[in-house]
């Protein structure tokens, strides 16, 4: 758990992050499917009062892998978001969002991993310590397969007390 302080407008805003244990893969084929991605935060450790102002959503993976003999990369005919849903299961809402062609990658090659850090403030769903689970809506890549590795989800959370 990683803490910080900011003061804005006058009232002083904390911020937490929260990561999850590490996943060793999740391939994405050629077929569009929604599956789980990443295993589950635990949000613990919020004081009590905390009232959360912004939530962000964060991808960690070691590596990306084609294992395709052609060029290939995510194929976003339908929106394919990452999404998050607490343990109560209230309704799965978009963190993380993808485009057509994003992670273009030549021929049966690796690469470095990155950390995604999603725009969209899922606060409405990450509302207090809670156990939050990932999918990934419609994942399809334009061939077989794009392999993450070694994948953490984080979350990233702004709160006042």
């Amino acid at each position: 758990v990683t803490v910080n302080n900011y003061t804005l407008n006058r009232s002083q805003l904390h911020v937490m992050d929260f990561w999850s244990d590490p996943v060793e893969e999740k391939a994405v084929t050629n077929a569009q499917v929604t599956a789980a991605v990443g295993a589950a935060v635990v949000v613990a450790d919020l004081p009590a009062g905390a009232t959360i102002v912004r939530a962000i959503v964060m991808m960690k993976f070691r590596m990306v892998e084609n294992t395709n003999a052609a060029e290939n990369s995510l194929d976003c005919t339908a929106v394919q978001p990452i999404q998050v849903d607490d343990s109560g299961n209230t309704g799965w809402v978009s963190c993380i969002d993808f485009v057509d062609e994003q992670f273009k990658i030549a021929a049966e090659t690796r690469e470095g991993g990155d950390v995604l850090i999603g725009d969209n403030d899922v606060s409405a769903r990450v509302d207090g310590n809670d156990t939050y689970d990932f999918q990934w809506l419609n994942a399809k890549a334009h061939l077989a397969n794009i392999q993450f590795n070694d994948i953490q989800m984080g979350i990233r959370i702004w709160y006042s007390v």
